[in-house]
């Protein structure tokens, strides 16, 4: 495949998704779907506090939406996904942008998920992974 054609794949991919996924994700998408993509995958079992993980589980369960205000008094937004991978469960907390991708059913229940480059934390209510800075949220049936 030359240059261009991957080009014009990875623009065909992020205008399937609505424009949700930078160049990079969707780079990631095609070359999974070429079966080139190979990412070390951790069990959610083996997660510890303060770790950076990449996850690939199923989701189990969608918390509704919530709007809310941060101390600084900009508008923020959240919704937690939580994820099976047969090894545990773990809360996958969507912030702002990322909300987009559960109310556009991209990422929904009984719907395989992974989750690049995120960061563990221990709360009173299990385990949480976010997206880091470069981390990638993908959603394939």
């Amino acid at each position: 495949m030359t240059k261009e054609e991957f080009g014009s794949k990875v623009k065909m991919k992020s205008e399937e998704w609505g424009g949700l996924l930078d160049e990079r994700t969707a780079s990631m998408l095609v070359l999974d779907e070429m079966g080139r993509l190979d990412v070390p995958f951790n069990k959610i079992k083996d997660f510890q506090d303060a770790q950076e993980v990449s996850v690939r589980a199923r989701v189990v369960s969608i918390s509704p939406v919530r709007d809310f205000v941060r101390k600084t008094g900009e508008a923020g937004r959240v919704v937690n996904v939580q994820l099976d991978d047969g090894s545990g469960r773990c809360t996958l907390v969507l912030w702002d942008d990322d909300v987009r991708l559960v109310e556009q059913n991209y990422v929904r229940m009984g719907r395989m998920v992974r989750a690049l480059d995120c960061y563990v934390r221990k709360s009173n209510f299990g385990l949480e992974i976010s997206r880091g800075k470069f981390g990638t949220v993908l959603a394939k049936d």
